[in-house]
């Protein structure tokens, strides 16, 4: 027969317990409130960046071979991305929370049918990678494609706040107009290229994602958190995407 104590030491650890868990963290809704200011100023960035106007698109509007670049690396970049998305998922307490992300990462998986992720981010973008004759075999990681990714992997170790602002309007945000510029490109250049079911998905859903997110850090800074490191994190994975474009544009033909 097992005896259980009921020692001065277990009654304390037991209301150590009761005090470390608090019911609200985890399952009070966040208030319905407009975005905070901060989070609004680093949407603005976005459009600020004018990252559409980068050099690397106008390039790539002239030449099937430096699209087929730009291809292979986010082959590259959108696996990491979308674990990112999760792994932020599985950080947070907040029930509530923690489903705003977690539908961002849905998004970007999608439904299953059969054992295929059909219509996931990362299979059209396969897709798109056989519909450009792109083999598997030749596809190597650049450096300047390294350093985004470890760039992004810093910004999402940081505290949550920072890793929803560099994760929802460094990325998911910045990429409508970055990806409506690259549909531009294959639209002059290879038209007869299937590009549509990748980038369109993208740009559509991305609007909503991104909405989330916002949410989401304004949620985490009325519990208190700092809305510095959500504006911090934005601007920094924005300035990252864009020395991105820079090193891309740098090795691509002057006359491509």
């Amino acid at each position: 027969m097992t005896v259980y104590s009921d020692s001065t030491a277990t009654r304390n650890r037991q209301a150590r317990n009761r005090e470390a868990w608090n019911h609200g963290v985890w399952f009070a809704p966040p208030a319905d409130r407009a975005n905070h200011p901060r989070v609004r100023e680093a949407l603005e960035l976005v459009d600020q960046s004018q990252i559409e106007l980068h050099p690397f698109f106008e390039v790539a509007a002239r030449s099937r071979e430096v699209l087929k670049v730009w291809v292979s690396q986010e082959l590259i970049v959108t696996g990491p991305f979308t674990q990112h998305l999760l792994r932020l998922a599985a950080r947070i307490d907040n029930v509530h929370l923690r489903a705003m992300v977690a539908e961002v990462a849905y998004g970007e998986h999608n439904k299953l049918k059969g054992a295929t992720a059909e219509r996931s981010h990362p299979w059209l973008l396969d897709r798109l990678r056989a519909s450009v004759g792109l083999a598997p075999t030749e596809i190597e990681v650049l450096p300047e494609t390294r350093v985004f990714l470890d760039e992004l992997a810093e910004q999402c170790a940081g505290s949550m706040l920072r890793a929803v602002g560099a994760l929802g309007v460094g990325n998911e945000r910045l990429l409508v107009p970055e990806y409506s510029a690259v549909r531009r490109a294959f639209e002059k250049v290879w038209p007869d290229c299937e590009f549509e079911d990748f980038l369109d998905a993208n740009i559509d859903e991305d609007r909503y994602h991104s909405a989330l997110m916002a949410r989401v850090g304004t949620g985490f800074i009325g519990d208190g958190g700092d809305p510095e490191d959500f504006f911090d994190g934005a601007r920094a994975a924005i300035e990252s995407r864009l020395r991105y474009y820079d090193a891309l544009c740098a090795r691509c033909p002057v006359n491509a």
